[in-house]
């Protein structure tokens, strides 16, 4: 299966009927409407046709397969389901950002931690931090048990 046309792979569980697209009506028939053998971009449906089809694909696979999809998010399919991961996304954001020697930490954290201040006053660079953020951020969409710990 192609990943970077998944969501025109979705099969529509009803019928679809879309209006002739500005620029490509038909002069011949201006009042007509297209009916959709799959989803497409930009339909509501899209997503959760796309969801099933790739579902159906992977459990009809017999050796399981390693996906891994543009944004870094990789699947594998496992006797008792299907396993998510970021792994390799959140082994580049480390040598991104320098962290390869840093003290590292289990999660899920403590919700009872008490964060206290910095006691040097250390400056942060804003853009630095805000990017950090950001991609810690983006990596909570697969590893739920880390969202505490990141703040989302």
């Amino acid at each position: 299966m192609d990943a970077k046309s998944a969501f025109l792979n979705g099969i529509l569980g009803k019928e679809v009927y879309v209006e002739q697209p500005k620029g490509f009506k038909d002069l011949k028939f201006p009042n007509h409407v297209y009916k959709l053998k799959k989803a497409f971009y930009g339909l509501k449906k899209s997503p959760r046709a796309c969801n099933e089809r790739l579902t159906t694909y992977l459990l009809e696979k017999k050796e399981p397969p390693l996906v891994t999809l543009p944004l870094g998010l990789q699947i594998r399919q496992l006797k008792d389901g299907i396993f998510l991961s970021q792994s390799n996304y959140a082994r580049k954001l480390v040598m991104k950002f320098g962290l390869e020697s840093t003290k590292h930490s289990r999660t899920p954290m403590s919700t009872t931690t008490k964060l206290s201040k910095d006691a040097f006053r250390k400056v942060v660079e804003k853009n630095l931090y805000k990017s950090m953020i950001g991609s810690l951020l983006y990596l909570t969409a697969s590893p739920f048990d880390i969202s505490f710990s990141v703040g989302a």
